[in-house]
């Protein structure tokens, strides 16, 4: 009894940190793990999947306590309502005796489309807007938790081998077919694993590992990946290349450059330069200089929402205005960046037309010297088990 009721107390905790003090839910939960070194790993996915899951129901399971979600409520309630809706059990402790299954189903009956998808109102209207018909099937594909892919390191190991020595730490994966993906079926210390510390694999969605493919980067080639942020494509671009040529990681935070370094030695890439990104004078020195551009730009992350729920509660709709601002600018700036002859890939981990194929088409309507030669949609609930990702390939003409 009292090491369950402990266990409580540590997600209870968790989820105040995370609901109301904005901190990052990945962040939080990382952090309660390295605290927890005795629990097992049954218990450390259990802790990882309801945390995210009471997140991403938070305003459902607000109505259903309140039939409102504009009254305050306790968190042990929260976690309480989340556990009868899901397993039609709670513990006997005081905490729960007023809680009512029918009451719960009562007030939900009630409740708003957007409630009861849990969504803020203003981005489900926003969504609707932009997305029409297939809004209310992403909402639902975005409330599905995310699963857990790799992408095998290929400068150092074949997908067999991958797959061969994570089995032999219990680690048990299925091979996505025309891919280096593997998707984790089977969990284990996988950051702990031979494997990892060999650089044999990358934890990245599926989705994500076709931004690199859509760039087409071949070896010998120049290539710079001006949003790199800490580099899961940079690191994917060089493997494409064979590690041959050279590959110009670039960002405006010199910390996520800092770990991108620490990650490519651990690949083995050896043809990857980082560099801060300090002024319009960094991307005007480089004009007309690569063969490959990677536009990953920033963006309202609605397509990361089943990874990274809490990002439902922290978006403004007056962030993403912001954001639709500063791709215009992005694109328009970075894109001299490309060579005559060259390809040029924009890409979002958003949902929103207003962030990607808007975005493209007013940039085309200006800059006739580029042509759209293939465009990639992943949607989650309508085409994808992914992550919902945009690419958009650009040729600009010689």
């Amino acid at each position: 009894m009292y090491a369950e009721r402990q266990y409580v107390e540590t997600q209870i905790s968790a989820l105040e940190q995370i609901m109301f003090t904005e901190q990052y839910a990945d962040k939080v939960i990382e952090r309660v793990l390295s605290e927890q070194p005795y629990w097992d790993l049954l218990k450390r996915k259990t802790f990882v999947t309801d945390t995210y899951n009471i997140i991403r129901w938070w305003r459902k399971l607000t109505v259903a306590l309140n039939g409102d979600d504009n009254k305050s409520v306790l968190v042990w309630s929260i976690w309480g309502a989340y556990q009868l809706l899901s397993t039609s059990k709670v513990p006997d402790w005081p905490e729960f005796k007023s809680l009512d299954i029918d009451k719960l189903n009562n007030n939900l009956a009630q409740a708003s489309i957007a409630q009861v998808n849990s969504y803020p109102d203003w981005l489900w209207q926003k969504a609707s807007e932009e997305l029409g018909e297939q809004w209310p099937l992403i909402a639902q594909g975005l409330n599905v938790p995310a699963k857990t892919y790799l992408r095998a390191n290929t400068l150092k190991c074949s997908l067999s081998d991958l797959k061969t020595s994570l089995a032999q730490e219990k680690i048990e994966c299925e091979h996505l077919p025309s891919s280096e993906a593997l998707e984790v079926t089977q969990y284990g210390h996988l950051f702990k694993s031979q494997a990892f510390s060999q650089g044999w694999f990358e934890m990245q969605d599926a989705g994500s590992q076709q931004i690199a493919q859509l760039l087409e980067p071949k070896a010998g080639q120049r290539v710079v990946d001006a949003c790199a942020g800490a580099g899961g494509k940079s690191l994917h671009i060089a493997a494409l290349m064979q590690n041959k040529g050279y590959v110009l990681a670039m960002d405006i935070h010199q910390h996520k450059l800092d770990t991108l370094k620490k990650r490519a030695k651990r690949a083995g890439v050896h043809m990857l330069e980082t560099r801060e990104i300090k002024n319009s004078k960094t991307i005007k020195r480089l004009k007309n200089k690569f063969d490959r551009v990677l536009l990953d730009v920033p963006c309202s992350g609605t397509g990361v929402l089943r990874r990274n729920p809490d990002a439902k509660w922290l978006l403004k709709s007056e962030n993403i205005n912001a954001l639709v601002s500063l791709q215009a600018e992005i694109l328009q700036r970075y894109s001299q960046m490309c060579k005559p002859g060259g390809r040029l890939v924009y890409a979002t981990c958003s949902i929103l037309p207003s962030e990607n194929q808007q975005q493209v088409q007013t940039f085309l309507a200006n800059n006739t010297q580029f042509k759209l030669v293939e465009e990639l949609h992943l949607q989650p609930g309508i085409n994808s088990d992914f992550d919902g990702f945009y690419g958009a390939a650009l040729e600009r003409q010689g």
